[in-house]
């Protein structure tokens, strides 16, 4: 069995070395993606909740089956483009305060795009 990957970085580090992104904001009262239902990314494109909160085992499979990962910190007042190459130590950072029930610190969900393509959109919460 392969050893666990750890890293030296917290979430927050990662994060915040990602590209920034627009998101919603708190004080025109716009919802989150999650609760929206829609989220437009930085290239224009149009996303549609398809599911979620999701459980641990398909949140897994989407990290690395996804087309795009964006992590939504404060609720989604920041959407963070995750790339490829970090979506895995994104996974490793985050895993353990996943809960598709309500009361952990990040909830997943599977976004649409009219052509097919799969998002995977972590919301993070304080």
């Amino acid at each position: 069995m392969p050893k666990k990957r750890t890293s030296d970085k917290s979430f927050a580090e990662v994060t915040a070395s990602l590209e920034h992104g627009e998101g919603s904001d708190p004080a025109t009262g716009q919802l989150s993606p999650a609760s929206a239902g829609e989220l437009v990314d930085q290239q224009g494109c149009l996303w549609r909740k398809s599911r979620g909160p999701l459980d641990a085992r398909l949140i897994r499979r989407l990290v690395s089956g996804a087309d795009e990962m964006i992590v939504g910190e404060g609720a989604g007042e920041v959407l963070r483009p995750v790339p490829a190459d970090v979506r895995e130590e994104a996974w490793t950072l985050i895993k353990d305060e996943l809960n598709a029930s309500g009361s952990g610190r990040y909830q997943a969900f599977d976004f649409r795009s009219e052509d097919g393509r799969v998002l995977l959109y972590v919301e993070e919460f304080c």
